[in-house]
């Protein structure tokens, strides 16, 4: 009955769309994420872009809860651990999608040099002004990973000043602290975020998965002249978390709150990053920036600690008709365990041109160069050594019809140097394998109107070794490797339309079909396959209503049926099963003071992660809520 309840809201939400008309303004955003800015109407590439204000809207407590209701990123918790999440863009597979997308914020990488995930829930919701999302590209800009495309978070200027606290079930408690001053050439940015939760699986002792993380950021812009720019930031984040293993299939049937096992992992990070950006002369600018992370990551069996390095350097020149940009950039990342030290050094020079041919008609184009070297040094052992010289390249074209639409196409071409954990097996050095490689192609169409923004695109993505674990069914001789050769391609709509001044509503629907062509592995058994864990069908549709000081959004996310994420043979008794989740957030603002709250998953939907057969993860399996306050000063 609430499966048959969820498809009628949907449903709902794409008949309204059609009726009604808007007196409201949707505008042209600005695609800051791309080497040269271009509006997302004249970009030659395909484009998601959110703004402050469409986060807000959402309700979501987090960027993970973001990206999952909002936009076509698929998410979910690592194995359970809802602080470090999957992600997928494209149809890569929620097991390896989130290395074949960069993530970044402020244009500083989030890709780790191992398999862990991109560490979003440090970066607390309130702080973002935007985020974007380019699809099929930004492999000239940012190199290693970019197969899918990148997602780039785009943190506040300056911040608002207020206080803000909310409270929910399973114990769940949030605070965070704000504050931002402007003074003359002076801009100071400090932020103070903690939430922290009871859990929500219980192990036979009473034990639950509590978890906490805390996260505190500092930055200040200087401008001792109108040409200079000079930043400085500092962020920390600590958290502790319980995660708990998988269930049988009648186990997550009978209670999905049930944990035979909980793993612990306490991670910190501490983020240094400083730039400037000169301006010589209104056609001329060159912009620097440098970070360094220290982070450790603490199991009760083992810990690591990292060690990253990164820079970029940008050269900008423009004309009335045309722009171009040098850049070189480079990542140096250690991972030091208690026997063995494991290095990943990324250097890369890049060049980006855009060219407008008339008024109505653009091109663009760029190429990058890179090294990736590779360096294992086992304590008593002799140290090993690899690198690979890669190549990106990008080209495209814009055409603008009329005032509210475009055309466009692009191809490009991509990699993904291999994470350091694809070089070992079961704790032992395995060998070294051969990055992956994408030839994407996009086409689409743009139509922004006052009060509709509409967006379609068609792509095709051919990969020369893919990367993947080759599991024979026993953990002492699976390994990491490639499959030989494997395509994906797939139709992508995204559309925003304001009914009236009150109401709008929006929708993102992607369809994605991902097939394995060859891989040797399987003695011809993968061949013609479905790559597993990919969704065919992906949506998300938002109700909004807004009347004086009340806001409501109603959501739902929906992802079909696909095979388990180890299931390369599609022949496994259990299949992922369809994810449904329907969320309603509300929020009422009077002066300074704002009261919000939200119920997640509202009716109440089982939704897991399949693995293999009686492998599963409980994921947003059961109705939450919180409730808070907002207050502005």
């Amino acid at each position: 009955m609430q499966k048959k309840i969820s498809t009628s809201l949907v449903a709902s939400f794409l008949l309204a769309t059609s009726n009604l008309y808007s007196a409201q303004n949707l505008e042209t955003i600005t695609v800051t994420s791309s080497l040269i800015k271009s509006d997302e109407k004249s970009a030659t590439f395909a484009t998601e872009i959110y703004t402050k204000e469409d986060i807000k809207s959402s309700k979501s407590k987090d960027v993970y809860d973001f990206l999952s209701s909002q936009t076509s990123v698929n998410v979910s918790p690592y194995f359970g651990n809802g602080f470090s999440q999957l992600l997928d863009l494209r149809g890569y597979g929620i097991a390896n999608g989130g290395e074949n997308v960069v993530v970044l914020v402020n244009g500083r990488r989030m890709n780790n040099i191992d398999s862990a995930p991109q560490l979003l829930s440090s970066i607390p919701i309130e702080s973002i002004e935007r985020i974007e999302i380019l699809k099929g590209s930004g492999s000239v800009a940012f190199g290693d990973g970019a197969n899918a495309g990148v997602i780039n978070i785009i943190t506040n200027g300056k911040n608002d000043n207020y206080i803000k606290s909310y409270v929910g079930n399973n114990g769940t408690k949030n605070a965070t602290a704000s504050l931002g001053f402007n003074y003359e050439k002076i801009i100071a940015n400090a932020l103070i975020d903690y939430t922290s939760t009871d859990g929500t699986r219980v192990d036979l002792n009473d034990d639950k998965d509590e978890n906490y993380n805390k996260n505190k950021n500092f930055n200040i812009i200087y401008f001792p002249t109108d040409d200079l720019e000079l930043n400085l930031a500092r962020n920390y984040s600590n958290m502790d978390t319980k995660y708990a293993g998988s269930l049988t299939l009648d186990e997550y049937k009978n209670n999905p709150n049930k944990a035979n096992s909980f793993t612990e992992q306490y991670l910190s990070s501490y983020v240094t990053t400083g730039g400037f950006k000169y301006n010589f002369n209104p056609n001329l600018s060159l912009e620097s920036s440098y970070s360094d992370e220290d982070k450790r990551s603490e199991f009760t069996t083992f810990k690591s600690k990292y060690e990253y390095k990164s820079f970029v350097s940008k050269l900008n020149y423009q004309e009335n008709n045309y722009k171009v940009l040098l850049g070189v950039d480079g990542f140096d990342g250690d991972r030091i365990g208690t026997s063995d030290i494991t290095n990943k050094n990324n250097k890369a020079v890049f060049v980006s041109g855009e060219y407008n041919i008339s008024d109505d008609l653009k091109v663009s184009s760029g190429v990058r160069r890179e090294n990736v070297e590779y360096k294992y040094e086992p304590n008593g052992a002799d140290t090993l050594k690899n690198d690979e010289y890669l190549n990106a390249y990008d080209l495209g074209i814009n055409y603008q019809l009329d005032n509210i639409s475009s055309i466009f196409a692009n191809y490009n071409k991509s990699f993904q140097a291999p994470d350091i954990d694809k070089f070992f097996s079961n704790g032992l050095f395995n060998d070294f394998i051969e990055p992956s490689k994408v030839n994407n192609y996009t086409v689409g169409y743009n139509n922004i109107r006052k009060n509709n923004k509409l967006k379609l695109s068609l792509f095709r993505a051919d990969l020369k070794n893919e990367i993947y674990y080759y599991n024979t069914g026993s953990w002492a001789t699976s390994f990491n490797t490639n499959i030989d050769k494997s395509h994906k391609y797939g139709l992508e709509v995204f559309d925003k339309y304001l009914i009236n001044d009150n109401l709008y509503t929006s929708l993102n629907y992607s369809y994605i079909i991902a097939k394995i062509d060859e891989e040797n592995e399987g003695n011809g058994t993968y061949n013609g396959k479905d790559l597993p864990g990919v969704s065919k069908h992906n949506i998300t549709v938002n109700l909004g209503y807004d009347i004086n000081n009340l806001n409501t959004v109603l959501s739902h996310t929906y992802r079909n049926s696909a095979y388990a994420a180890d299931d390369f043979a599609n022949n496994f008794n259990q299949k992922q099963e369809a994810y449904n989740s329907t969320d309603l957030g509300t929020s009422y603002t009077y002066q300074n003071v704002e009261l919000f709250a939200k119920i997640q998953n509202l009716f109440d939907e089982d939704n897991g992660l399949w693995i293999s057969d009686d492998v599963i993860y409980p994921v947003n399996f059961e109705r939450t809520y919180y409730a808070g306050m907002k207050v502005k000063f």
